[in-house]
């Protein structure tokens, strides 16, 4: 998982095409591939390794890739269960790094060893590479004419062919059907009869595929803030919109009971309303250099960003009075924009191929992407151009049909699954695990963490303990089991509890500033 939600590139919403449901294939035992192991060139306390893979599991005896694996042995080698392979999310997140830095509990650390690798495409992987000029030249602006929408095909389709260009026959082959043949690759290679899984984020489409194309193979999947793959593209718009706006209703809702909120006691929806109304007339200077004017996009991903993985609102609210007072601030302003001459010319850049073979989000045309860009709004009325809304817009040009085109999954896993949420979560809404779950209806389970931000394994002990058990025991937690939220970061309550809660890899994120640098568009979820 990244440690810091990335400024999106686009904003509006994508429209739907008709999808047919695709049966999945005849399972297939997976080759059994050696892994030398040698210590890690970043870390010698753990294991690195390479498997090689098919670039294309329809052609086996075709050209082949190394896919980048790490692991931390088992502590203890007597209680050992086997692999727990890990897969932090994005697309684009890399595995390898979640084995080596990421804070998984002595429990597991106990009885697993700790196994993350590079999907196929991502950082060690046979990284799918693109022109750094190319991504910089995607439109930044909503899409709201025909020309705009013309303009951003016509950019993502020559980012598609730069990257393809760059990265070679594996470009084509990074959709979530084919990492999941690698993902079982591994299991066979790794010496574990079935499979036990911890997926984040995007990874929770990797479990939730596993399980329909192995069932026989699952030993324990969690999914950790769960994608729902059987959204069609309108679905995907309308509920992204949804759960940016509950988040943005929790930071209300929140800052109206907290005493310590900068903005306690006003009216707080009317108060944000004058500070967008502000920033469309260019009338909302950035007081630490007046020359800027603070922009809708500023204001609504400043807010989303920072309730990414922490209800961060008494942060939120103090920035917003701030900005709103003219105040200059006690600390340097971010840096608003690139150093030149010193940007690589090619970069990895996993995202758009990933998304694109994984979800289809075009639109035909420019009706149909303001009729659900119209929707989205719709369901998220204090946020301008909902962000998360229109992620597919960089699969607006995608030259192909989607590999692994939405539609909705056929469970027959006996060894059930666990999902688990937040109840407010902006990235992977709460919707979007109600939906996963109706899915696997009996053959999976769901545990609700009551609280805020994405991912829910490193906030609290009730649930750290329940994923713990299910992991190493099997035990699925009772049906409709919940866990009650921490207090917020900076509340009284927060501070006598003594512990900020956040992701396994580490410290809570860090705020995202007003005025961010410009980043890749890179994960989402």
């Amino acid at each position: 998982m990244r440690r810091k939600l990335i400024r999106q590139l686009f904003v509006g919403a994508v429209a739907g095409l008709t999808l047919i449901p695709l049966a999945p294939p005849p399972a297939s035992a997976a080759p059994v591939g050696a892994v030398q192991w040698a210590p890690c060139e970043q870390d010698a306390s753990a294991l690195c390794g390479t498997l090689e893979v098919p670039v294309d599991w329809a052609d086996p005896d075709g050209p082949t890739i190394d896919l980048a694996l790490a692991k931390r042995p088992a502590t203890d080698p007597n209680a050992r269960r086997g692999s727990l392979v890990v897969n932090p999310g994005g697309p684009g997140g890399s595995g390898v790094d979640a084995a080596l830095w990421a804070g998984y509990s002595d429990d597991l650390r106990r009885h697993f060893d700790i196994l993350g690798f590079d999907p196929r495409g991502v950082a060690r992987s046979a990284p799918v590479r693109c022109s750094l000029d190319k991504i910089l030249e995607l439109p930044a602006g909503p899409i709201s004419s025909a020309t705009a929408f013309n303009d951003m095909v016509t950019a993502s389709r020559a980012l598609a062919d730069d990257c393809r260009t760059h990265s070679g026959p594996v470009f084509d082959h990074v959709d979530t059907l084919q990492v999941i043949r690698d993902i079982d690759a591994i299991r066979a290679a790794v010496g574990d009869d079935k499979l036990t899984f911890f997926g984040m984020s995007y990874g929770t489409l990797m479990a939730q595929q596993y399980a329909e194309r192995y069932p026989n193979r699952v030993r324990a999947l969690v999914a950790d803030s769960t994608m729902d793959h059987s959204q069609d593209a309108r679905g995907f718009a309308v509920t992204q919109a949804a759960t940016g706006q509950d988040s943005f209703d929790e930071f209300v809702a929140g800052c109206a009971r907290l005493s310590e909120c900068a903005l306690h006691g006003r009216d707080i929806r009317q108060f944000w309303r004058r500070l967008l109304e502000r920033a469309q007339r260019g009338e909302l200077p950035d007081p630490d250099d007046p020359s800027y004017k603070i922009t809708q996009p500023d204001l609504v991903n400043f807010v989303l960003g920072n309730l990414n993985y922490q209800p961060y609102w008494l942060a939120i609210a103090s920035e917003l009075e701030r900005l709103d007072a003219g105040r200059p601030s006690t600390t340097p302003a971010a840096a608003a924009h690139r150093s030149a001459g010193n940007e690589p010319t090619v970069v990895p850049f996993a995202y758009q191929a990933v998304l694109c073979q994984d979800w289809n989000l075009k639109a035909r045309d420019f009706a149909e992407w303001r009729s659900i860009a119209a929707d989205a709004q719709r369901a998220a009325p204090d946020l301008p151009d909902p962000p998360r809304a229109a992620v597919g817009a960089i699969c607006l040009g995608w030259p192909t049909p989607a590999n692994n085109p939405q539609r909705r999954i056929t469970p027959t896993n006996e060894a059930k699954l666990l999902f688990a949420n937040s109840l407010h979560d902006p990235a992977t809404g709460y919707n979007w695990a109600l939906g996963a779950a109706e899915q696997f209806g009996a053959h999976a389970g769901l545990l609700t963490y009551e609280g805020w931000g994405h991912i829910v394994y490193g906030r609290v002990a009730c649930a750290d303990e329940a994923i713990d058990r299910y992991l190493i025991d099997l035990v699925v937690p009772a049906e409709g089991t919940r866990c009650a939220a921490a207090p917020p970061p900076g509340t009284t309550a927060d501070h006598a509890r003594g512990r900020t809660a956040g992701p396994p890899d580490g410290p809570a994120p860090e705020m995202v500033p007003l005025r961010a640098e410009p980043e890749l568009p890179t994960w989402l979820f």
